[in-house]
């Protein structure tokens, strides 16, 4: 592989984001849904049932994104409703038999790229896993700084 041009860590994110994105799209074709609506099916097969607003949690997502996906997965009928234990007003999401068995025909697609890539990591993928969570979490900060100074702009420019 050639050398990496020296741009900054978000460039290095850039690109290795784009090469996953690119395997998964290869090793994801005939499975029934693309790399990202997988991961959607994924959360809720492994932690479902919940709510949208939980899901953009997990996710990082906006809320709307979250929707437009979970519009997806009930167009596919793929998708229960369940009422929250806790809040009658508030549904949780999950996938059905039929969300469940296209998830598990994805998964293998998904399986034989995962192991690929993990067998061809240079470092222990505990630390992977760790940087890539700790780069999540700067970016989380960021985004909520970023949300602050944006409100904090609103309420000092109103008369």
């Amino acid at each position: 592989m050639p050398r990496r041009a020296d741009v900054s860590l978000l460039f290095d994110l850039f690109v290795a984001s784009q090469r996953v994105r690119r395997v998964l799209a290869d090793g994801m074709a005939g499975a029934g849904m693309r790399a990202d609506e997988y991961a959607v099916y994924s959360l809720l097969f492994m932690h479902g049932p919940m709510t949208a607003t939980e899901m953009t949690r997990h996710l990082g997502l906006p809320l709307s994104t979250v929707l437009d996906y979970l519009k997806a997965i009930d167009g596919a009928g793929h998708l229960e409703r369940v009422r929250h234990p806790d809040d009658a007003r508030a549904v949780q999401l999950a996938l059905n038999s039929k969300g469940i068995r296209a998830q598990v025909r994805a998964n293998e697609r998904w399986e034989v790229v995962r192991k690929q890539i993990e067998g061809s990591l240079r470092m222990p993928r505990a630390e992977v896993r760790a940087a890539l969570r700790a780069l999540d979490e700067a970016a989380a900060e960021a985004l909520e700084t970023r949300r602050r100074v944006a409100n904090r702009s609103r309420t000092t420019a109103r008369p």
